[in-house]
């Protein structure tokens, strides 16, 4: 677990996930609960940076959310190191289809982050979120965007 800084939890009874802001990006701090009691050694514990790339249409998709503003789903992915093993990963923030009238959105809809790193099952998070859970994402991402500018980390710059 992270300390001595503004974090947020999002709890659910399979697992924490701690969003850990830097000025870098957005830390994923994740750890799976085996048999009542956490464990950051099982498999599917994640110590993941999205970068600061990446932050903006996370906060942006989750204020759509949670607003019931109509939306596509965010997906970030990461490639990963392949000389040193790692897999790819991706970051899917999405929620279900439309349940009102003409395919509007009626306010029902779930919506989900979805957490993969790797193939197996531990590897393959799916988080569902509630009110609570999307402002603490949507904060999370606003303190990252802060702590960025403060810090002078803001530079966009076109690519070719």
């Amino acid at each position: 677990m992270y300390t001595g800084g503004i974090t947020f939890f999002i709890n659910k009874s399979f697992g924490r996930l701690q969003l850990v802001p830097e000025a870098e990006g957005l830390r994923f701090f994740y750890i799976p609960i085996v048999n009542g009691v956490e464990d950051a050694q099982a498999p599917g514990s994640l110590n993941l940076c999205i970068p600061l790339d990446a932050v903006g249409g996370l906060w942006a998709t989750c204020r759509a959310f949670l607003y019931e503003f109509e939306s596509l789903d965010e997906n970030v992915v990461l490639q990963g190191n392949e000389e040193a093993g790692e897999s790819d990963a991706l970051i899917k923030l999405y929620r279900d289809k439309p349940t009102g009238a003409q395919g509007r959105l009626s306010g029902e809809e779930t919506s989900w982050l979805r957490i993969v790193t790797g193939r197996t099952e531990e590897e393959r998070r799916r988080i569902k979120l509630g009110p609570r859970d999307l402002l603490c994402l949507e904060l999370a991402c606003s303190t990252v965007m802060t702590l960025a500018a403060q810090r002078g980390l803001h530079r966009p710059a076109l690519m070719e």
